[in-house]
């Protein structure tokens, strides 16, 4: 099923027209709850693995202190969804029921059910999204691959650069060279809640998004603050014109907010692009003007599909080298 963003609540290119030549394509990717086949573009399902390529794993130093077993941290989400289907029908479920089922999957799906987990081996790395090039436009170097994949290890990093995100993992594939595929991948025990996608598939839509106000010449930036202002709603160009929410593909970069603005520079000197983002949720009380016309009176039910949670409910935006796919990314948490 197609879902189409509604028209934005603003012509900002009638309003300013200069703004055009700073618009750059984003593809949301609208991840919904599915079973996603290693043939088809999903977030957090399986992918078109080599069988002859060695899954990669992370050898850093984890932080645990709010780890779980990743069977329970499914079992405990699927429960949830059943409980609120339950409830959406109108079945009343008690509080000490709930809780004594979660117990009980807590006890069912603990670690010790792998004594040989070695906290301190290389950890296996978990899919995050796999993206073919025939759903997702404006993909780089697409004369050389057809398919992303995107990786990360869900767990913090205290001697990371960036601790308390996960660290990301890329491969780009022509799809046709992998023949023979690895049917049972390895998965790590022990993972962060916070960093584990559910299974979806995708719908993926194309959209325009327009630079941050630090990124325009600042007459046109000073003239767009302006115009917010007297809209009586500072954010009226970022949340509801520039910047798409949710899980997403390239476009611009995020709202600045949590430090200053900074050029995300390659180690060769190259500006690097957006290429991926991974999202605290499709939408919140200040973006729902970005919900999918399909979805029109369904509340929040689709407001958080995939249940990854970035810092206190940030985005985490993955760059590219424009220069070479060889060329380590960046990440900035916005």
């Amino acid at each position: 099923m197609p879902l189409t963003t509604p028209p934005r609540p603003y012509d900002i290119l009638a309003l300013f027209p200069e703004l055009a030549a700073f618009a750059r394509t984003a593809v949301r990717l609208h991840p919904r709850h599915g079973n996603p086949s290693i043939g088809e573009s999903s977030v957090g399902g399986p992918l078109l693995w080599p069988a002859d390529e060695p899954w990669p794993m992370c050898a850093l130093e984890h932080e645990d202190l709010n780890d779980e077993p990743l069977d329970y941290i499914r079992a405990e989400r699927e429960f949830l969804r059943e409980r609120d289907r339950r409830e959406e029908l109108g079945e009343k479920t008690s509080y000490e029921g709930n809780r004594d089922r979660l117990h009980e999957l807590r006890l069912e799906n603990s670690s010790d059910n792998y004594p040989d987990y070695d906290e301190d081996a290389p950890q296996p790395l978990i899919p995050v999204a796999q993206l073919y090039y025939r759903d997702v436009p404006g993909l780089p170097w697409a004369d050389r691959y057809d398919l992303l994949q995107i990786l990360w290890c869900p767990r913090d990093h205290p001697d990371a650069d960036t601790p308390f995100n996960p660290v990301f993992e890329l491969r780009w594939r022509r799809a046709e060279q992998v023949t023979a595929t690895l049917s049972e991948p390895p998965r790590p025990v022990i993972c962060a809640s916070e960093y584990v996608p559910n299974v979806c598939v995708v719908h993926p839509e194309s959209v325009t998004e327009y630079p941050n106000t630090s990124d325009l010449p600042e007459p046109l930036a000073h003239r767009i603050l302006e115009w917010a202002e007297k809209q009586d709603l500072s954010a009226a160009y970022n949340w509801n014109v520039a910047f798409a929410p949710g899980w997403k593909v390239m476009g611009h970069g995020g709202i600045w907010g949590i430090i200053d603005p900074h050029p995300i520079v390659c180690d060769c000197g190259a500006e690097q692009l957006p290429l991926f983002t991974a999202a605290s949720g499709e939408f919140d009380g200040g973006t729902r003007s970005w919900r999918p016309i399909e979805e029109a009176g369904t509340g929040y039910r689709h407001s958080d599909p995939v249940e990854v949670v970035i810092g206190r409910g940030y985005t985490l935006q993955l760059y590219y080298c424009p220069e070479s796919e060889h060329h380590p990314g960046r990440t900035e948490m916005f």
